[in-house]
């Protein structure tokens, strides 16, 4: 298998406590073609000082900064969008981490196939990397949007897509902007994923506020009527839809 580059985006804003393992799991991967674009949303900890670090340290890590807070993810990572090079692109959010083998394992499987994204399971650790829960996928390869709209199981930072896939984030999401690309691409291509866990994702005090709910379910509900108005999703899976919308409105109102 030829070593095609992968672009890797990660998001940093007041990480200094995190960021470092962060980028030394990219680094210890047993996939060597990479490359890792940094954007610093205007952090005013050790952030930037600790990534300028790494970025001397290591041709592959490109760091851009910010001049103004752009105060959501999509903002942020469509920053990186111009630097990218790789005919794949992953993600990792400054406090999370990858297993060695996790980009090894998903080109084995998303190069030189039909898929156009791979999303794997993995760890849910603390803020000291303790773990206190885990999570694989229990879907088929394939067309899978159906089931997502019943279950979403797409971790962000287990994803991996093929470059002709990819477009900008919606910026006019505060948070699920993810959301709001992935199932646009599950919604029209066929998918894989891999049932091992390769990925570590932290939840910390900052992870699941009120307020990050409520916005969370206002990009789902926006997601779903924009998915509605582009493919008219409702004639095709009306009742995954409606189930979609009650448990987006559940946390809405509730939380």
């Amino acid at each position: 298998m030829s070593d095609s580059l992968v672009s890797i985006i990660m998001p940093a804003y007041n990480v200094e406590k995190y960021i470092s393992e962060s980028i030394e799991s990219v680094i210890n991967q047993t996939y060597q073609n990479w490359e890792l674009i940094i954007v610093d949303d205007c952090s005013i900890d050790n952030t930037k000082d600790i990534i300028k670090s790494f970025e001397k340290q290591d041709k592959r890590i490109k760091v851009v900064f910010r001049k103004r807070n752009g105060g959501k993810p999509s903002i942020t990572k469509n920053s990186a969008i111009k630097y990218i090079k790789g005919d794949y692109i992953a993600f990792l959010d400054s406090d999370d981490l990858w297993l060695p083998q996790k980009l090894e394992t998903q080109m084995g499987l998303l190069k030189d196939s039909d898929y156009k994204l791979c999303y794997s399971g993995g760890y849910l650790i603390d803020e000291n990397e303790n773990e206190i829960g885990n999570f694989l996928p229990k879907y088929k390869n394939g067309y899978i949007f159906k089931q997502m709209l019943f279950k979403y199981e797409i971790n962000n930072q287990s994803v991996l897509i093929k470059r002709d896939v990819f477009r900008k984030f919606n910026e006019d999401i505060t948070i699920g902007e993810d959301y709001n690309l992935f199932m646009e691409i599950v919604l029209n291509n066929k998918v894989c994923n891999i049932k091992k866990k390769l990925v570590k994702y932290r939840i910390h005090h900052n992870s699941l506020t009120k307020s990050k709910i409520k916005d969370l379910s206002e990009g789902t509900l926006y997601t779903l009527r924009e998915l509605n108005e582009k493919y008219d999703i409702l004639k095709n899976y009306f009742i995954g839809y409606v189930i979609s919308w009650l448990n987006a409105m559940k946390f809405k109102l509730f939380y």
